[in-house]
């Protein structure tokens, strides 16, 4: 019963903020913007619901079939779940596991992507078989809060839940994850800790470098951090050879169409933008 007070609770304090949050993106952004930041949102709002019902643990980043098999780390997983023929995979992960939080049905898979960005389809993925539709997804979750504990963050009010971490793009059927916890060993946790010994660290992280331009918005790409708070930061500020800003962009090695060629990690493959502590 408590945690259904709490839940309600969340849900008010949600929709308070939703309208000022609203109504500045109508203020200040163009239509397409406004449904991206919109969507962002919703997406943050829906994890902290979901956090709330699961002990404060934020939705998996990754699955994995059995407990002496290593986590699918750099295996994307299906969205919806069964949209490929025999593939019911992914059910349990971030963007499948936010369907009920959002609206329950299939029109919330339409707050996965920005309508800013262009398609894309993942080698070796047959969309031919099929039994419905993939969705398009263009946001990306923060993977180092792969089952991970709201406690364990050190500051909500600047940490990452989302982004549009893929660029001007989305993936057709499956649910990116940015940056990444390689859990490649079946007999360790996969779960964040900050970096110590680079030498010996488990597990390391992995970023994935958008291949499309980072330049989405005019004002910037979004970001929505666990307080709920829009970021919107000028990603690609300065072209290679010139260095950006590392206070606000994970990224360097800008070319002329604003793709990166250089992710700004840590002695153990962190982003630090995303850490949670």
């Amino acid at each position: 019963m408590q945690r259904r007070f709490v839940s309600w609770g969340l849900m008010l304090l949600s929709a308070l903020g939703s309208v000022s949050l609203m109504r500045a993106i109508a203020d200040n952004f163009d239509p397409a913007e406004k449904r991206c930041a919109q969507n962002l949102y919703r997406l943050g709002r829906a994890a902290l619901m979901y956090s709330q019902d699961y002990d404060e643990q934020f939705p998996m980043a990754y699955e994995r079939f059995a407990n002496t098999q290593p986590w699918g780390w750099d295996a994307p997983v299906a969205v919806p779940r069964n949209w490929q023929t025999g593939s019911p995979h992914g059910g349990w992960t971030w963007a499948n596991a936010l369907q009920p939080y959002l609206w329950g049905n299939k029109q919330s898979y339409a707050f996965l992507s920005c309508p800013s960005t262009l398609p894309y389809k993942l080698p070796g993925a047959d969309y031919s078989q099929r039994v419905q539709s993939p969705v398009p997804v263009s946001y990306t979750y923060n993977g180092y809060l792969h089952n991970y504990f709201e406690a364990g963050v050190d500051d909500p009010s600047t940490l990452p839940l989302f982004w549009e971490g893929l660029g001007r793009e989305h993936w057709l059927g499956f649910a990116p994850v940015n940056p990444i916890l390689r859990c490649d060993r079946a007999d360790q946790p996969c779960r964040f800790t900050p970096c110590t010994n680079p030498s010996t660290h488990y597990p390391r992280g992995e970023v994935r470098l958008p291949q499309q331009s980072v330049w989405i918005h005019k004002s910037g790409m979004h970001f929505i951090t666990m307080e709920l708070k829009l970021q919107v930061r000028r990603l690609g500020a300065r072209i290679a050879p010139n260095s950006t800003d590392p206070r606000i962009d994970p990224f360097d090695g800008y070319n002329t169409q604003g793709i990166p060629s250089v992710a700004r990690t840590d002695a153990c493959g962190y982003l630090p933008l995303f850490a949670p502590r």
